[in-house]
């Protein structure tokens, strides 16, 4: 709860000021019992009438008071909640979003979102209203105590043996509903994960007709999500069910002990009543903190997972704002190590990589090579080799286990990610695109970008023609991942991305593979445009498509087994690259 409270710190004067309205509002309930004690003895003594228009008119004025006191001290903690919330979703997010590849790559879609929709909704419900109701009621319970024990101790000593037995049994079954609640928390964020995957996948869903499974997935997740529900709400009415038995049994013995009190002319009948709603509000206040126990008890557990997620560590200086030419692109630096290649853009030195969850399963083992500026370079190989590892390393989205990475001759140590990450870009098999407009992703590669170069990389990418066509033209809104458009199109939105981006380095992962030959053909065309001048490196499986690069490195196993050009390749007797050659042209 500390983790929640520390979002509070800029607001505390607001509502330091709303608790200080909160607390006399509060306590001018405690007016009531005493004053409805006085009319009823009022009632009884005074014939005239002018003593209960008195207490009347009090009675009025404080509830109009109280009623106003209310709706301004509600809507302060409510609009400063809001923003709270507000800033702990964006914080929260923003740290997502920052997270490294390799934890992200361990976890689902749909549990990360559901911290951020249900999580903290349950804090905000908690946030808004349960702790007005819990100042509210704390003060009534300890008003309410002083004011009996002042009025008959004698009334008062059931009460007091009540109060500790409450606090005692609350302690022990909050713990209790705060393990069941996170629990609650875990299983409803596995639905939400099921819900995501299985709507983002429809098509796949649809295709091997297994609407039916996801259904029972769904149905299976949802049970053990009522189950453990069912068992928090169960712990929380057995806690009331406690405090409504003891409290109000208390209450009924106060009741028949005042009766012979009244019938002794020890009280008057308008103090036993004023005595029994004072009791009745302790009661009440004990019955109220059952259920708002129960839901702070949730709101810690939400928090839990929160604070967890918040506490992971981000990548640093991902999103450094760069002004001008940076470090890496300004020429070649002096590495503490020293440069075997002085001209490589990229350098690798021995590098080796392993997933955190497969530390004992190297994907990469030691491999050394130079991309050098200018050159076009291929990576070749079968299904888990490493080529898109390499190229993931490339750009940073993970770090090497071992070995060194050098930019323009400078350690990666040295350089932020913004630097490295400005340096690349990629031309992806599986083009990712924002459910926006065209314009929105085209200028993903540079946000500044005005709608003349928008469209220039658009031609450039032979992707204008069908734009233009489009009655909304560049504010076409491309649908979730661009399923509005066809797989040709969106390759070419990300071509022309990649060309508003510029970048010194070009990473292309199998671009043309499974479209027909028309749009092969054009995206060939803007990916010619693209690489001139322009060192690049191309990820294939279709061996055609890299015969005229300037070196091919053959990955096998995790490691470069061979390397040269295309010639030099189909020369070696026995060499892969040679048999898996022989095997696709032949074929």
């Amino acid at each position: 709860m500390r983790f929640l409270f520390q979002y509070y710190r800029p607001y505390l004067w607001k509502v330091g000021i709303a608790l200080m309205f909160l607390i006399p509002g509060s306590a001018i309930s405690l007016a009531f019992p005493r004053l409805t004690g006085d009319l009823v003895d009022t009632i009884i003594n005074d014939s005239t009438g002018t003593a209960l228009m008195q207490l009347g008119g009090v009675f009025l004025g404080l509830l109009l008071v109280q009623a106003i006191i209310g709706y301004c001290t509600s809507i302060t903690l409510a609009s400063v909640t809001e923003r709270v919330i507000a800033k702990l979703r964006t914080d929260l997010f923003g740290h997502i979003v920052h997270l490294p590849l390799s934890y992200l790559s361990q976890r689902r879609i749909g549990e990360l979102s559901s911290r951020l929709s249900s999580d903290l909704t349950q804090v905000q419900e908690t946030f808004t209203l349960s702790l007005i109701q819990l100042v509210r009621q704390g003060i009534f319970l300890v008003g309410s105590l002083v004011v009996i024990v002042a009025t008959s101790l004698p009334l008062t000593i059931p009460i007091v043996i009540v109060t500790p037995i409450v606090v005692a049994v609350a302690v022990v079954m909050g713990r209790r509903i705060r393990k069941v609640s996170t629990a609650t928390q875990d299983a409803l964020a596995v639905s939400a994960t099921i819900i995501e995957e299985s709507l983002q996948g429809i098509a796949a869903v649809k295709s091997f007709v297994m609407e039916q499974h996801e259904v029972h997935r769904y149905s299976t997740a949802m049970q053990t999500n009522v189950r453990l529900a069912i068992k928090g709400a169960r712990l929380r009415a057995l806690f009331v069910t406690f405090i409504i038995f003891v409290v109000f049994g208390g209450i009924a013995g106060v009741i028949l002990y005042g009766a012979n009190l009244v019938a002794a002319h020890t009280i008057t009948i308008g103090e036993l009543l004023s005595f029994l709603m004072y009791a009745m509000f302790v009661g009440g206040a004990l019955g109220t903190f059952a259920e708002l126990f129960g839901q702070l008890q949730k709101t810690s557990g939400a928090s839990v997972r929160l604070k967890e997620l918040l506490d992971e560590p981000v990548e640093h200086d991902a999103t450094l704002e760069l002004d001008g030419p940076t470090m890496v692109q300004t020429g070649f630096g002096e590495s503490p190590i020293g440069s075997s290649s002085p001209d490589a853009i990229v350098e690798f030195r021995n590098v080796s990589f392993s997933y955190a969850d497969r530390l004992e399963a190297p994907v990469l083992d030691a491999i050394s090579f130079a991309v050098q500026h200018g050159e076009r370079i291929a990576f070749v190989g079968a299904s888990g080799a490493g080529k898109s590892t390499t190229a993931a390393l490339v750009q940073r989205l993970y770090e090497p286990t071992a070995g060194a990475i050098l930019y323009n001759g400078i350690h990666s140590t040295e350089l932020t990610l913004a630097e490295v990450r400005r340096l690349v870009g990629v031309v992806p098999q599986d083009v990712v695109l924002f459910g926006g407009t065209i314009a929105e992703n085209v200028r993903y590669g540079r946000p500044d970008a005005s709608d003349a170069e928008v469209l220039l990389a658009l031609e450039q990418a032979n992707a204008k023609d069908f734009v233009v066509q489009f009655p909304d033209g560049l504010k076409t809104v491309v649908g979730e991942r661009g399923m509005k458009l066809s797989g040709g199109q969106r390759q070419r939105i990300a071509i022309a991305r990649a060309l508003l981006k510029n970048p010194q380095l070009l990473i292309l992962d199998e671009a043309t593979s499974s479209l027909d030959a028309e749009s092969e053909r054009l995206i060939q065309e803007a990916l010619d445009l693209l690489m001139m001048d322009r060192t690049t490196i191309i990820i294939a499986h279709r061996l055609s498509t890299v015969r005229k690069c300037d070196r091919i490195l053959v990955f096998d196993g995790g490691k470069i087994a061979e390397q040269g050009t295309h010639s030099e390749l189909m020369k070696v007797e026995g060499g892969r690259y040679k048999h898996w050659c022989d095997l696709q042209f032949i074929a």
